[in-house]
């Protein structure tokens, strides 16, 4: 699992600072209600623990606090990023003059692709 990285947390993250208990997001929900006794076990127990835990032991803040987390395959994901990476690479790097011109979206006849466009419709606002 991994945390989104434009996510902000107020305090240190949950899963980051029960870490040394051994909470992950793996760990049960009964097992979740037990992790106070293990902080106390290892003279673990702070308030910044003691926050991470109270937002990790109620279901519904422990949902929210999943919602920033993704279940990703880095083994298995890595390589194939990075062959879509070069990929696009070899395309523009196979245009011709590719070094004097614009990037191919941005010379005439060339819109954007329609995932950027309808992104930057959702993301550009203008107040009237």
């Amino acid at each position: 699992m991994i945390k989104d990285p434009d996510a902000s947390w107020e305090g240190p993250f949950p899963y980051d600072a029960l870490a040394p208990a051994g909470v992950t997001p793996w760990t049960t929900h009964a097992d979740m209600r037990d992790v106070s006794f293990e902080l106390l076990a290892r003279h673990l127990m702070t308030p910044v623990t003691q926050q991470a835990w109270d937002e990790l032991r109620v279901v519904r803040r422990r949902m929210l606090v999943d919602l920033l987390l993704y279940d990703v395959d880095l083994d298995a994901e890595l390589p194939v990023a990075a062959a879509e990476v070069d990929r696009h690479l070899a395309v523009e790097t196979a245009s011709p003059g590719h070094a004097d011109e614009a990037t191919p979206q941005e010379r005439p006849g060339h819109p954007l692709p329609e995932v950027t466009a309808r992104l930057l419709d959702d993301l550009i606002r203008f107040d009237v």
